[in-house]
């Protein structure tokens, strides 16, 4: 950068030079003698050239750094290639590699936009990506440290978005050969309560059409915690009280919304809900 300011001090200087030749003849002629106009020609001129021979110089010097930048390069790119050789990979290998971190940041950042709600319907498509990245770490691409500090900044990605999820909302269950929903609720790591069938059942309401009809491979959604505009009946709860409350709707008299929402859960008579139930709370 020094050498730079050094060219461009001098060509500012040499376009002075020239102005001050080229504008100064008629003052010279006016106010000068034609000997003093000619020594003071001579001054500039002189000026000029040892201003031409200091870029040229300059010139010289930065060719000689480019080439000495040029050297410094290749002997960082032949070093690179022994430590490619090394580790037995080449230079086409680590750049798939690290294009392939790229892409795998990329979707992690398009899933950090996501509501929290929304990131936890796809967590599968994070733990996907974890696992690509556990693969990743079994290359021996990763003994890099630039690959190393890279997917260190993923995973510390991964945990941010894990820490922004929902916690537990529900797990997953897959109905196996001999299953109905009273054995399934009553098992210890679902709920340990058969009565509490009714929560699998409306929780899952899109699968399941007949509370008698379940199949092996279905797989069910199984409650955890309320997420957003979800409500679990308790006892002694009805419509008007639960759409009173102020974690719902803050207004008894929305019952009949509340009753709408969750008409395939509920059916044809809105006084009869029961506890295990899951009821969607309508958006306003």
């Amino acid at each position: 950068m020094k050498l730079v300011a050094k060219v461009l001090f001098f060509c500012s200087m040499l376009m002075f030079l020239s102005t001050v030749v080229f504008t100064g003849d008629v003052v010279a002629q006016e106010e000068m003698t034609m000997k003093e106009y000619k020594v003071l020609l001579q001054e500039w001129a002189d000026r000029e050239t040892a201003a031409n021979a200091q870029i040229a110089a300059i010139n010289t010097e930065i060719a000689d750094l480019e080439s000495k930048v040029g050297g410094v390069e290749g002997e960082i790119k032949s070093e690179w290639a022994n430590i490619y050789a090394a580790i037995g990979v080449s230079e086409e290998d680590v750049a798939a590699y690290r294009e392939e971190l790229n892409s795998l940041e990329n979707e992690l950042n398009a899933l950090g936009a996501l509501s929290p709600e929304d990131l936890f319907k796809r967590r599968k498509e994070i733990d996907a990506l974890e696992a690509k990245l556990a693969e990743m770490k079994e290359n021996k691409i990763y003994s890099l440290s630039e690959m190393r500090n890279t997917i260190s900044g993923i995973e510390g990605k991964i945990a941010q978005l894990r820490a922004n999820m929902p916690k537990g909302m529900y797990d997953e269950y897959t109905v196996m050969r001999g299953d109905y929903l009273w054995r399934i609720a009553r098992k210890a790591d679902i709920y340990g309560d058969p009565f509490a069938w009714v929560r699998v059942y409306s929780y899952n309401r899109e699968q399941i059409k007949d509370a008698d009809l379940i199949y092996p491979e279905q797989i069910f959604k199984i409650h955890r915690e309320n997420g957003p505009n979800e409500y679990l009946v308790g006892s002694g709860d009805n419509l008007s009280k639960i759409a009173g409350s102020m974690d719902v709707m803050s207004d008894p008299t929305k019952w009949r919304e509340l009753y709408e929402a969750n008409k395939d859960i509920v059916g044809d008579e809105p006084s009869l809900i029961y506890p295990h139930q899951v009821l969607k709370i309508p958006s306003n």
